[in-house]
């Protein structure tokens, strides 16, 4: 999706809540960007692997690869290098 299509507003509570932008921010820079970073689908580095378990503990999944098999490639690369342009559904469009 182009950059200059996409805003995102995002509200920081209030200092007085306690809350720690600072603190905040380099968790999820630890936690969440740098992991991906490194393994974008999140199949292949045990921290995201481990994410994926733990929120999904009956490896409960709904069939979108059955219900619209044009999406199935997109759906179920696991990388680790990004999935090819020609693979995504809409670069047959």
């Amino acid at each position: 999706w182009p950059l200059d299509r996409f805003d995102y507003v995002g509200v920081d509570p209030p200092a007085s809540t306690g809350f720690d932008l600072e603190e905040s921010s380099k968790g999820e820079r630890n936690n969440s960007l740098q992991p991906f970073r490194e393994d974008p689908y999140g199949c292949h580095t045990e921290i995201l692997q481990r994410k994926r378990r733990e929120r999904n503990p009956f490896a409960r999944k709904a069939p979108y690869e059955l219900t619209c098999p044009e999406m199935r490639d997109l759906l179920l690369w696991c990388g680790p290098e990004l999935i090819p342009e020609g693979n995504v559904p809409w670069s047959k469009m």
